[in-house]
């Protein structure tokens, strides 16, 4: 798979790049938990949609990549912290577009027929899995409840074709 996914939502909404998580001291900042593969998404003048507080301006940024410490303008108490606690941050689907730089978000591969090289369809996208480093993609097998797992590597994943909705995988057993 040439291009990796660069948001790890699912949704058909504005991609989630990061949940915000607990008050870290009592300045107005928070721990962010990152759900995206974007370098530099949280850094200082960003704008990120938070659920049910509308925009959001990170106003400083601190600490390491996987869990940066952020501030937002006009947040800048603990209590200030609270209220943002467990909510959800996202992009427009256009700022993720442009992000991945011809890069796939996961919620385009969602739905897609899965088929091997020569037309044989193995089923649907249900889901995608993060596994370590390796995006895996969830196939559930057409009339059926088996789940087939490729992981998200150019050797397995040969083309994806997402205005034709398919991809074409190949399974292990064929590789070995």
């Amino acid at each position: 798979m040439e291009q990796r996914s660069t948001s790890k939502s699912i949704s058909s909404d504005d991609p989630i790049v990061g949940v915000v998580g607990a008050p870290h001291g009592v300045r107005g900042e928070v721990k962010v938990q990152p759900r995206t593969d974007v370098a530099g998404r949280f850094q200082k003048g960003s704008r990120l949609l938070c659920d049910g507080m509308g925009e959001l301006v990170i106003a400083s940024v601190r600490g390491a990549a996987d869990v940066p410490i952020v501030r937002f303008e006009g947040h800048t108490s603990r209590t200030d912290a609270e209220r943002i606690r467990g909510r959800f941050l996202r992009v427009s689907r256009a700022d993720a577009r442009r992000a991945a730089q011809g890069g796939y978000l996961w919620a385009d591969l969602l739905g897609l027929r899965a088929e091997t090289p020569d037309g044989r369809s193995l089923g649907t996208v249900s889901e995608m899995i993060r596994a370590g480093e390796t995006d895996v993609l969830v196939v559930r097998a057409d009339g059926s409840r088996e789940e087939l797992l490729f992981p998200a590597i150019a050797s397995v994943v040969r083309e994806v074709d997402v205005a034709g909705r398919r991809i074409v995988v190949v399974p292990q057993e064929i590789l070995e």
